[in-house]
């Protein structure tokens, strides 16, 4: 950081104005993040900020615009899977309701869009917490956040450094992929999701490990029903002898579902299927899958981000309050495996 002698201790929009060789109407548009202002002039005053370590009254500007004095809590999405980070944002926005916490969310679309937001909440203070899903970020990112005292709580992530809230999705895949084969199947596919989710990885690996590298995959580049059907009719077309099907996510398997029962094959009596998640309304076509406790994750963010935000108002001393967890997860039987015996279950 850029440090002078003859910095102010305390510097204003004035001293920002100055430095970036702009009006205080501009500097003020930048801080409420007016999109009348060009890019170049944005970034001379984000960095004029940076460099005179700026940290605007929150409160004073959001009461001068007439709004109320409550914290923001910003959740940054990777929404690939629309209805999964719905599941999950449900309980976050309502424990953070109930503990009079505001929700900003942001739908990532990539990379450079993760760090322009976080660019950009750090220049303008534009929040008092963040909650990061199924994403993580750099140790200097973390140790940014830290200096102007955002907290930071990761969920389906380990994120180090920073609380998170995880499952093992590694082993995971090993149970769905050991739960088909108990049920009789001898040539299992895969049909996993786009890279950059950590957890399908993670998945596609403890699928590897019991079934062999050289066991039929099929990547989705999105999450959708469409996606998966056809990920399942490139595998059947290529490997027609397929028994079994594990799917990272309930979306993908309801796809490939609709794949199988286009050829006429019965899901659980002569092909397996397994998702992953136990979405709503999974049980009501009898989708086999693994849970994790969507509930439980947007729940646990909005509990350790009301903590943190305690603590920061009452400066508390830095011993860690929240701590990181890895939740249990389920094999849920239904129709479209079989049981360890082999035959297949009702319908």
């Amino acid at each position: 950081m850029y440090e002078s002698a003859f910095m102010a201790p305390n510097p204003t929009i004035y001293d920002i104005a100055k430095r970036a060789g702009v009006g205080i109407a501009t500097v003020s548009r930048v801080l409420n993040g007016s999109e009348r202002v060009a890019d170049a002039t944005r970034e001379a005053v984000q960095r004029a900020m940076q460099e005179l370590d700026f940290r605007p009254n929150r409160a004073a500007r959001r009461l001068a615009v007439g709004g109320v004095n409550r914290p923001r809590v910003a959740a940054l999405m990777p929404f690939f899977s629309a209805s999964f980070y719905y599941a999950v944002s449900a309980p976050l926005s309502a424990g953070l309701i109930a503990a009079d916490i505001d929700l900003v969310l942001y739908n990532i679309q990539d990379r450079e869009h993760k760090n322009r937001v976080l660019d950009r909440i750090v220049a303008e203070r534009a929040c008092e917490g963040i909650v990061l899903f199924s994403m993580g970020v750099r140790d200097e990112r973390i140790a940014e956040l830290g200096r102007i005292g955002i907290p930071v709580v990761c969920v389906d992530y380990p994120q180090i450094g920073v609380p998170a809230l995880t499952v093992d999705n590694i082993e995971a895949g090993r149970i769905a992929t050991r739960h088909l084969i108990k049920g009789g199947a001898r040539h299992v596919g895969l049909i996993t999701g786009p890279t950059v989710a950590l957890a399908f990885r993670q998945r596609e690996e403890g699928f590897i490990e019991i079934s062999g590298a050289k066991s039929p995959q099929e990547r989705a580049e999105t999450v959708t029903i469409e996606a998966g059907r056809q990920a399942a009719i490139n595998l059947l077309d290529q490997f027609p002898t397929l028994d079994a099907l594990m799917c990272v996510s309930d979306i993908l398997a309801v796809g490939a579902l609709q794949a199988v029962r286009a050829r006429n094959r019965i899901p659980g009596d002569d092909i397996q299927i397994i998702g992953f998640d136990d979405q709503p309304l999974i049980d009501v076509i009898g989708l086999s899958t693994i849970r994790q406790p969507m509930d439980e994750f947007g729940a646990w963010a909005a509990r350790s981000m009301a903590t943190l935000l305690k603590r920061g108002k009452e400066q508390i001393n830095n011993t860690p309050t929240v701590e990181s967890q890895v939740l249990p997860i389920e094999l849920v039987v239904r129709s479209t495996t079989r049981d360890t015996s082999g035959s297949a279950k009702k319908r």
